[in-house]
């Protein structure tokens, strides 16, 4: 869904829509890991019951917005985050996508940027649910070369014209090496 709002990092470029399915995953989820840890087993009903409220005041609260300067995250119930991730910070956008996950028909998007690094790294943002996550990261992407000043050639007019410049330099280089070669 396209925008003309202009946001704090600039003109909003795209809101990402997210799957509700990702509520029953999320449920599904923690109700296996308290199954394997067998603690939790008693508190399957109780976290049912209360993932019915939660799930869907968390998905509410959820919002990926690409600018033309950044990409903007917001999420939470109890304590709410938002962060703005500038295009030139970003170095990775990693789609992935899990057994359960693929059961459910999510993908995952992770944001990774500029100076995360270690064993105990974690990425700027964890997007799951992003309906088209693929093309929503596509569109991170281009806009990011955009952003960062190196989006490629799209026409071919361009191309004939940076190929036909090089031809000229190389030709000019190739004539002042042979008039240095004969002044010597």
């Amino acid at each position: 869904m396209q925008a003309d709002q202009p946001g704090v990092t600039g003109k909003t470029l795209l809101d990402a829509q997210f799957d509700r399915s990702a509520i029953a995953y999320w449920r599904v989820l923690v109700s296996l890991i308290m199954v394997i840890t067998f603690v939790g087993i008693p508190f399957i009903p109780f976290w049912l019951i209360y993932s019915l409220w939660f799930g869907p005041k968390y998905f509410d609260g959820l919002s990926a917005r690409l600018t033309t300067q950044a990409l903007e995250l917001r999420k939470g119930v109890f304590t709410r985050s938002e962060s703005t991730v500038p295009l030139n910070r970003i170095t990775d956008l990693k789609l992935h996508q899990g057994p359960l996950m693929r059961r459910f028909g999510l993908h995952g998007l992770k944001v990774e940027t500029a100076g995360q690094s270690g064993p105990h790294a974690s990425s700027e943002g964890n997007l799951l649910g992003v309906v088209d996550a693929a093309a929503f990261r596509n569109a991170i992407l281009r806009q990011r070369q955009v952003a960062l000043g190196t989006e490629p050639a799209e026409d071919t007019s361009r191309t004939s014209a940076t190929a036909g410049d090089a031809t000229q330099l190389l030709t000019e280089i190739r004539d002042i090496l042979a008039r240095i070669e004969a002044r010597q």
